[in-house]
């Protein structure tokens, strides 16, 4: 007896059977023909998804890329290859390298073939190899780090100091293949600098400069390396060799990928260069896959994710890819670079499509579009043009509108200039004008025609009651003016003469103790016996003496 799992599985097993049932009727005429015309309807739909698809894909990808080149990078450095006997166990690109470079001599003896016949440029014969060069150029760089790590490991036996003075792998290859095994005396070593019995057939000055050249034979002298046996050192050349040969086929492939993107991609090449065409080619999977790419994932591609939260993460740029390294935009400046990347990012898609339809094959497609770019860059640069003058704004001829009323009027009135003030502004002709304050300039203060009283005026001047200076309510008190002030009122209030020109008001807290001291009998403390007079300045008065020439004047009148 079945269970109830059992039937679930069978009816599994009948749904595939059917599904596949179908399929094989669609590979029959009236199938095609069926199968056809449902392409047809749903290709847009399909052709949408698809697109976004490949670009998750491609950021994946290439996010991807950049850990593995970093964690193989620090894997290799993490190796003890020192056990290993032979370095073409741990190194096999080689191998792949052969018949692709077989393949590249074979088709650089044949001119360059235009691909206008072919119906998709993916079909061509040579864009397969252009692809694979592309891709194999990217992973010689990891193969030599690690045969390099393999030529350390061996040779520190003889030179353990020369890792550290020479990092980089290519001349530490050929400095290791030019020294060898030899003496390294201060007798021996000039002979082996000039010596040219070796795997490069060039002397070790012709491989490294002159301040490297002094600093190795500086430290081989003094090395306190032992000498390797001759099995060993044979492997060790045979590492340095393959060094050597890698390098060069890498410029083999890069030449090749570079020569080719003409023949392929012609506009592409001609917009952002040759090398970042055919990395950018490499990336999408081809030209089909480049020109669905959203142009917004493009800067993304190729750049070195860091992992370590010790980096810092302000940094002004973060999406440092093939775009980035391409050589037009390396001359922009670097607050530009982020415009110019999606700039070109737009036009890479555009010619890529352009590129895939066969269209412009001379490449002009791409230059307009490039010089568009650079036109767009410069007006950018361009300093904003000098602000002229501005204009002011058009006068208003309409009148303003002033409040009126009594209390308008009283305000203005009490802010209008007074007859002292015009007095000042006048000056009397073929007189001294008299000036108050310190000194000469803008220290003194012109008086005019204050105070002159032969100004030929038939009216004296009169003060305005409206722009006089007025006390308030609460200080009411300080009563009225007198026109005797200082020690002249306290020389006429002992005289007699001058306790009836006063007035006081009799209100007011300060009236208190001032009224009745100047109009009485009883002496103020500021009564003096002092008098200031044009003749003699300062003198004492003598009530006696006074007396006296009073009297004298009588007697002779």
């Amino acid at each position: 007896m079945s269970s109830y799992a059992d039937e679930l599985l069978d009816d599994f097993g009948d749904d595939f059977g059917e599904e596949q049932g179908n399929d094989d009727d669609f590979f029959t005429d009236e199938g095609l023909a069926n199968g056809a015309q449902v392409d047809t309807e749903m290709g847009e739909a399909r052709d949408e998804d698809h697109v976004n698809e490949d670009a998750d894909m491609v950021d994946e990808e290439a996010a991807a890329a950049g850990e593995d080149e970093a964690e193989a990078k620090a894997k290799i450095e993490k190796m003890n290859l020192g056990a290993v006997r032979d370095v073409r166990t741990v190194a096999g690109l080689m191998k792949t390298l052969k018949p692709v470079l077989e393949k590249i001599a074979h088709y650089e003896k044949q001119p360059a073939q235009s691909v206008d016949s072919v119906g998709n440029v993916e079909d061509h014969p040579e864009y397969h190899l252009l692809t694979q060069s592309n891709s194999l150029s990217t992973q010689i760089d990891n193969e030599i780090a690690l045969v390099h790590k393999f030529i350390r490991d061996h040779y520190s036996v003889r030179f353990p100091e020369l890792e550290t003075l020479i990092t980089n792998p290519l001349e530490y290859a050929k400095v290791v293949a030019c020294l060898g095994n030899g003496p390294m005396d201060s007798d021996s070593i000039k002979a082996l600098l000039e010596s040219t019995n070796n795997i490069l057939g060039a002397s070790l000055k012709k491989v490294l400069d002159g301040p490297s050249l002094m600093i190795v034979t500086v430290e081989a002298t003094t090395s306190k390396g032992q000498a390797m046996p001759e099995e060993e050192l044979q492997r060790v050349v045979q590492a340095c060799e393959m060094v050597i040969s890698l390098d060069e086929a890498k410029k083999t492939l890069t030449q090749y990928v570079q020569s080719r993107m003409n023949v392929f991609a012609p506009n592409l090449t001609a917009l952002i260069g040759s090398l970042t065409a055919a990395q950018l080619l490499n990336q999408a999977g081809g030209l089909t896959g480049l020109s669905k790419a959203p142009a917004c994932n493009l800067p993304a591609w190729g750049s070195k994710k860091q992992n370590s939260s010790a980096l810092a993460t302000n940094v002004g740029i973060r999406q440092q890819g093939f775009i980035f390294q391409a050589p037009i935009i390396r001359e922009v400046p670097s607050d530009l670079k982020k415009q110019a990347m999606k700039m070109f990012a737009n036009k890479i898609v555009m010619c890529a499509r352009t590129d895939c339809f066969h269209q412009f094959r001379d490449g002009s497609e791409g230059e307009r579009l490039r010089d568009e770019c650079l036109d767009r860059l410069d007006k950018l640069q361009a300093k904003p043009n000098a602000k002229g003058a501005r204009a002011l704004p058009a006068p208003d001829d309409k009148p303003s509108r002033k409040r009126g009323g009594r209390r308008a009027r009283k305000a203005k009135e009490a802010t209008a200039m007074t007859e002292l003030r015009k007095a000042q502004n006048r000056v009397a002709f073929g007189k001294e004008e008299k000036e108050v304050g310190y000194g000469v300039g803008d220290s003194t203060k012109g008086m005019g025609m204050i105070g002159q009283r032969d100004d030929g005026r038939l009216r004296a001047t009169q003060i305005d009651q409206r722009t006089r200076a007025k006390l308030s309510a609460k200080s009411k008190g300080w009563g009225g003016t007198t026109s005797i002030g200082g020690a002249s009122s306290s020389l006429r209030s002992l005289t007699g003469g001058g306790a009836g020109n006063i007035s006081l008001a009799s209100k007011g807290l300060r009236t208190s103790g001032v009224g009745t001291s100047l109009g009485g009998g009883a002496t103020a403390g500021t009564v003096s016996s002092l008098a200031f007079t044009p003749m003699q300045g300062l003198e004492l008065v003598d009530p006696r003496a006074m007396a006296e020439s009073k009297k004298r004047k009588a007697e002779e009148d």
